[in-house]
């Protein structure tokens, strides 16, 4: 008969291999889930009962190494030969070692190369990668150390509200250790299920010693066959990390991340303090690919989403709604102070000012609080400003204080001196910390409390409990977001008040500019010019443009769509590939594509009729899409299509044109733009364009465009290698491999390029991994030598 905890399991069985439970056939190494195992006197048993990773701590004696399990200490070449007997049998399993201590590394790699001759895989690079590609490659093992991983446990996230608190390290780009002490099958599952929907991280490596095997084994299966929602957020080019959820307030996870769809349809929506992130929501259902989605992350302005703005230079007014007049003031002054100009002043009993109009906070998001400080006294308590219940945000002796009525104090043991300004910003993040920064550096925060919202008005220099602030008081600012450490930084040192004196220096400091110009311009009128004897150089450096943030069609990589204001509207699969079709037919005929190609890609065999029908039905659609981007439409001239796009629209594939075309310019007279190659480059470090479509018509693109930019960047190199840094010559090389991994000629200017900077390892790494590639696919060994490569 069938227990209850048996039910429950079957039933977490049953959900996670449905319909929705699609095997993954791109997941990362740092996507998969290992069921693991310390090493024993005999691993088989546990290999044929599906264990795929064995914990190992091994030491060096002369020739050989040691494995310690604690009691007994076994030959590790024993442990191998086993290993290796079962996968000659069983050629699909990939098995990890995963080595907490060694005592030589190095020695312990080259001796795991040798044995298991090139079917090994260690990690050299920031990235992992994919499973089915190691397999392809004929990699059977994948040999991880103590610093590839961290450590983590369900109690342990439970516990911690601070993102990198929950972990041993930052476990971005890291494999993940989850420890668990479940006694039961379903408290596994739902252990394992809980950390990765709040953490983002799948767990890599279960251990749960006290556990059958087996169940361990199926927790893997499951969390391997678990259709996944996968993500990546760039700033500026580079990762950003600590990244939130609204409406999952507990939830934080890395720049890479991952969670379950355990549902038909999931919305999520990420977010992180200072920024504004794009798309800022998104759905993800079982019909959508499981290839991980970019986000994109932008500076917000100061004042997004600023509600209240007091600066006290006439009076009482909110600069974000200066009409309003009904405010309540008792017993307050303004003073003229000598650093800061006229502020507020307090000295008096029950004396504030209420805003007298209900807030509209939403306590569910971060909310921050921005003033400066010059206290008289430091009483016991003394209250900044206040809304209602909700929370205020006073002096407790002194410290800064963040107090949710009736529930906590947050309190930061960082008294304020009396008689001078200081700048403190309190930022409340819901459900995980509150922040404290005094004169734009963090001086602590407290895991935060529940809040009782409250649409009370904002009262300023008192609170709820008739806590009186005595002091001057001035710039105060509330938002609804959480303010950045960047911007915290900016309130800080950008003053906004300037006193007489200082407006003094300021006035004179103009003038002294103004003298200086007119005598430059002087100087300049009377100076005879010099012509200089022109000289021909190697290479150009044009002057540097400053970058104005776009909207951005990209279909290097995969169709992407990035708008800098606004949501991006949603395009059906084949509205996509038409876009990206119109687009990339530009490379072959600017002027367009006629009627009649247009057709036979993509309604081919159907009648006239019925083709036209579809066609213009198609066709009217993608303009209503394309209605809502500005500078994008489809237009129809001398009897063919186009995309045409304006000046504020930037499309990756027009940007390329342009960049090749200036090149070949450039080369035609002897010489290179080093900001064209750069910039040429970092275009295309996505790699070939739509890589998830699979069409005639998208493949020949690829080879046309993996063609194009093998010959342009060989034609760089072999002309200008010797004017060129380094560094650039390495960047061409692993742009041209991106494209054709089996590109010979790239592989040689990669070789003796990172050899001539020193960089040996990386160099024979480029080599082994270039000929599993071939080995891979032409089913034979690599031909040339490592040392034939750098002659």
């Amino acid at each position: 008969m069938l227990t209850k905890n048996h039910l429950l399991l079957l039933s977490f069985f049953l959900v996670f291999t449905s319909r929705w439970g699609y095997a993954q056939n791109d997941l990362r190494v740092d996507d998969y889930v290992f069921a693991c195992e310390p090493v024993s006197d005999s691993i088989t048993y546990k290999l044929k009962q599906g264990v795929r990773a064995f914990f190992l701590e091994v030491k060096k004696e002369n020739t050989n190494f040691i494995i310690e399990t604690g009691t007994d200490e076994i030959l590790l070449e024993s442990v191998l030969s086993e290993m290796n007997s079962f996968l000659l049998t069983n050629k699909d399993p990939l098995i990890s070692l995963v080595f907490k201590k060694t005592s030589d590394q190095k020695a312990l790699l080259d001796y795991l190369q040798k044995y298991f001759s090139g079917s090994i895989f260690f990690k050299t690079e920031d990235d992992w990668p994919r499973i089915d590609v190691l397999k392809a490659q004929g990699i059977q093992v994948l040999v991880t150390f103590e610093g590839d991983l961290v450590v983590t446990s369900i109690e342990r996230v439970r516990k911690e509200s601070k993102y990198l608190n929950r972990f041993s390290a930052d476990p971005l780009n890291k494999l993940i250790l989850f420890s668990t002490e479940a006694k039961a099958d379903s408290t596994v599952f739902n252990d394992v299920f809980e950390f990765w929907k709040t953490t983002g991280k799948v767990p890599n490596f279960i251990e749960a010693p006290y556990l059958d095997v087996t169940t361990i084994t199926k927790a893997a299966d499951s969390l391997n066959r678990t259709r996944r929602f996968r993500g990546v957020l760039e700033y500026n080019g580079d990762l950003l990390n600590e990244i939130s959820w609204i409406n999952s307030p507990k939830v934080i996870t890395p720049a890479k991340f991952s969670f379950p769809l355990t549902e038909k349809e999931q919305v999520l929506s990420p977010y992180k303090n200072g920024y504004r992130i794009t798309p800022a929501e998104v759905i993800h259902h079982a019909a959508q690919t499981d290839a991980p989605r970019l986000f994109t992350a932008y500076d917000v302005v100061l004042e997004d989403a600023l509600e209240y703005d007091f600066s006290f230079n006439k009076g009482v007014v909110n600069h974000v709604e200066q009409d309003w007049n009904r405010l309540i003031t008792k017993d307050i002054s303004f003073i003229k102070d000598v650093e800061r100009g006229l502020v507020l002043y307090l000295n008096k009993q029950d004396s504030f000012i209420d805003y007298s109009k209900g807030n509209t906070l939403n306590f569910e998001t971060p909310i921050s609080v921005s003033v400066w400080l010059k206290p008289e006294k430091l009483p016991e308590f003394m209250g900044i400003v206040g809304f209602g219940l909700a929370f205020s945000v006073k002096l407790n002796k002194g410290s800064p204080d963040f107090t949710t009525a009736t529930i906590k104090d947050h309190v930061v043991e960082h008294p304020l001196k009396v008689g001078i300004w200081q700048h403190l910003v309190v930022v409340y993040n819901p459900r995980t910390t509150v922040d404290f920064y005094l004169n734009g550096e963090k001086i602590g925060d407290i895991d935060t409390s529940e809040i009782i919202p409250s649409d009370q008005s904002l009262v300023i220099g008192n609170n709820i409990w008739g806590e009186q602030f005595y002091g001057a008081i001035d710039d105060l600012k509330i938002w609804d977001r959480g303010l950045s450490q960047r911007e915290v930084k900016m309130l800080h040192e950008g003053v906004d008040k300037l006193s007489g004196s200082n407006m003094n220096y300021v006035f004179f400091a103009l003038v002294v500019v103004f003298v200086c110009i007119v005598v430059i311009i002087a100087y300049k009128r009377k100076k005879p010019k010099i012509e200089k004897p022109k000289t021909s150089t190697p290479y150009v450096i044009h002057q540097t443009q400053t970058e104005v943030k776009k909207d951005r069609l990209s279909l290097f990589g995969s169709f992407q769509l990035h708008l800098v204001d606004g949501q991006a509207p949603s395009f059906s699969p084949l509205h996509k590939q038409l876009v990206s079709f119109l687009i990339l037919s530009a490379i072959d005929e600017k002027d367009g594509v006629t009627t009649n190609k247009l057709t036979e890609t993509f309604w081919p065999g159907v009648s006239k009729v019925k083709a036209k029908e579809n066609r213009n039905g198609n066709i009217r659609k993608l303009r209503m899409v394309l209605s809502q981007i500005e500078g994008l439409q489809v237009v129809f001239e001398d009897k063919k299509w186009r995309i045409v796009n304006a000046n504020n629209l930037e499309v990756d594939i027009f940007e390329y044109m342009r960049l090749k075309e200036q090149m070949e310019t450039d080369m035609s007279h002897g010489t290179i733009a080093l900001d064209a190659l750069e910039s040429f480059i970092e275009l295309l470090k996505k790699g070939n364009v739509l890589q998830s479509t699979q069409t005639e018509w998208a493949d020949y693109f690829k080879a046309k465009l993996s063609n194009e930019i093998e010959h342009l960047l060989s034609r760089v190199y072999n002309n200008k290698h010797n004017d060129l840094p380094r560094e650039l010559c390495v960047k061409m090389a692993k742009t041209i491999l991106l494209f054709d991994s089996l590109n010979e000629n790239a592989l040689q200017i990669l070789i003796v390029e990172l050899v001539a900077l020193g960089k040996h390892g990386l160099a024979q790494n480029a080599y082994v991994t270039f000929s599993k590639n071939y080995q891979a696919l032409y089913d034979e060994s690599y031909g040339v030598n490592y040392q034939d490569l750098l002659k």
